[in-house]
């Protein structure tokens, strides 16, 4: 059993005896100097000591957010119930995510003996701390209940945009037992499944004209995109940092094949409601780090109506009639039209820069020099870098167009 082969990246290991048998499931943010700590003399309990009597094998599984590898030590416990994760913490100490069966139903931290009426539950939970802040991070995403529906006065956490108003009455059951099927995929480790499923309800508010709900749904997805991205505080912020930043840039320039590795990478999106108040935006980011001094945000002018090729051209031919600095990539929000359009712009200004784009509904790759699309796996650190990137182009968007449409309203303009 060499120790020295385990990977030094975040995830979940698993001890297992002579029998294969799971005895332990741990979190680590280092997987190979955390089970390193398990054989150091200094650490050593009589029941920590017991443990590594047992010890015949140990697998690792290298997941890259916090939040999914709690949920996946969660589940390994759950799943296999190795005899010392009970041994070594007391098990009434454990937490649980419980999903009630009210008709409204509610989420909540329960110990194992309240579990009896619950409908669903996930754990158990190793450390108290991370499941509440995980069902924070999850509110924030998944709105949800903790009081009785139709009250008289709406409850603190919908005034903090916790709750959907299941207090007063302000959602049906059928739509809030989308929020909590939102939250019971994410606890189940079905994230990609999650994704998909709100995806498709995007493309079908589209369709229908909602584009209220689309945008809904649409920041549901960054959020979750957010949320699982690669951990970011490690045991040395600022060195880990850095070398996460550099694998992801050190990926995508071998995936598209870039003359050099793109140093500064410049996003441009486009937010409007039917045409209405449309804004663009362009974000930079530095070795792999939001430049939040080189960020630009633009008000439509020459574009009438819902026509998003048009828009990105509009803002990549004022943008590059300004001196800033010519980028090592331009990373579009769209497919391949506003990929096109934005090719088209930069060949005017007689440029030869590397110009991809990142269509949200399947997150496909378009570019120029070839003519199918490149999906990359939801893993892959350069997606999930492009991905980074191309939700900060748009929240910096629909914020301004937020602005601009809250100013219309007060002032009747």
């Amino acid at each position: 059993m060499n120790l020295d082969n385990l990977p030094q990246n975040s995830g979940v290991y698993i001890f297992k005896d002579s029998k294969n048998k799971p005895i332990y499931v741990g979190k680590a943010l280092n997987i190979r100097k955390r089970v390193k700590g398990h054989f150091s003399p200094k650490t050593g309990t009589p029941k920590g000591n017991l443990l590594l009597e047992k010890i015949d094998a140990v697998e690792s599984i290298r997941i890259d957010s916090e939040i999914e590898a709690l949920i996946l030590e969660a589940n390994l416990i759950k799943k296999y119930k190795p005899h010392f994760n009970s041994q070594l913490k007391d098990d009434k100490d454990y937490l649980y995510i419980k999903i009630t069966r009210d008709p409204y139903p509610k989420v909540l931290v329960s110990r194992k003996k309240d579990l009896k009426n619950a409908k669903l539950f996930f754990g158990p939970f190793p450390s108290a701390t991370k499941v509440r802040t995980t069902l924070k991070i999850l509110r924030k995403i998944f709105q949800f209940t903790s009081c009785n529906p139709n009250r008289k006065r709406a409850c603190l956490y919908y005034h903090l945009g916790l709750c959907p108003g299941v207090c007063i009455g302000l959602i049906s059951q059928k739509e809030y037992r989308k929020n909590i099927r939102g939250v019971i995929y994410m606890l189940g480790g079905k994230q990609g499944k999650l994704l998909d499923v709100l995806e498709k309800e995007v493309r079908r508010f589209a369709r229908n004209l909602e584009f209220e709900k689309a945008q809904m749904g649409q920041q549901k997805i960054e959020a979750l995109h957010y949320v699982t991205q690669p951990i970011r505080i490690l045991e040395h912020p600022e060195v880990d940092r850095e070398e996460l930043r550099q694998r992801e840039i050190t990926e995508l320039a071998r995936i598209l094949d870039l003359p050099q590795r793109p140093a500064r990478i410049e996003c441009y999106d486009i937010s409007n409601f039917s045409g209405k108040q449309a804004t663009g935006s362009l974000v930079v980011f530095t070795n792999g780090f939001a430049d939040r001094s080189q960020y630009r945000r633009f008000k439509i002018k020459f574009v009438e109506g819902p026509n998003d090729t048009a828009m990105i051209s509009e803002i990549l031919e004022r943008r590059f009639k300004n001196d800033w600095g010519h980028p090592d990539l331009v990373l579009i929000d769209g497919g391949k039209g506003q990929l096109n359009a934005a090719l088209k712009v930069v060949a005017s200004f007689n440029l030869s820069l590397p110009v991809i784009s990142l269509a949200k509904r399947l997150e496909e790759i378009y570019w120029a020099d070839k003519t199918e699309p490149l999906r990359l796996p939801r893993e892959s650190s350069a997606l999930k870098l492009l991905q980074r990137i191309r939700d900060e182009a748009h929240r910096f968007a629909i914020t301004y167009h937020r602005k601009l449409r809250s100013k219309q309203f007060l002032t009747g303009a």
